[in-house]
């Protein structure tokens, strides 16, 4: 039996939320994370997720039985992550951060920024910039 505690979950619906993942997964067992990726650009998630469970037993159960099946009309891909690191509870997401989300742009200074570098393209070239 594989020692991995960690599944990769594709094929979800945009509608699916980490609270629905999690109460289709629990019932074969507890559940440490769930990371549910998000397009920032549409507020949806990305499709897939990544689910960690407690036991690797646990884990291994959840594959047998959720591979294929179905969640809010749409078929399940669920495989063993390729990475079963070691958890973190401190660790958090690369675009969870502020930092991040400033850099690139999205809500908060980021947008501000992007806002004031697209005035100064319509100053610089005229009207032609919408």
């Amino acid at each position: 039996m594989s020692q991995k505690k960690s599944l990769y979950i594709g094929g979800l619906s945009s509608t699916a939320t980490p609270t629905i993942i999690k109460a289709a997964f629990i019932p074969f067992g507890e559940i440490r994370d769930v990371d549910v990726p998000m397009d920032f650009k549409t507020g949806q998630n990305k499709g897939f997720c990544f689910l960690t469970y407690v036991t690797a037993s646990d884990c291994a159960e959840a594959l047998y039985n959720m591979d294929g099946s179905e969640l809010l009309d749409r078929t399940l891909n669920v495989k063993y992550s390729s990475e079963d690191k070691d958890y973190n509870p401190n660790s958090e997401a690369v675009w969870k951060g502020d930092k991040w989300i400033k850099e690139h742009g999205v809500g908060g200074d980021g947008a501000e920024e992007e806002e004031r570098k697209i005035q100064a393209l319509k100053e610089m070239n005229g009207p032609a910039i919408n």
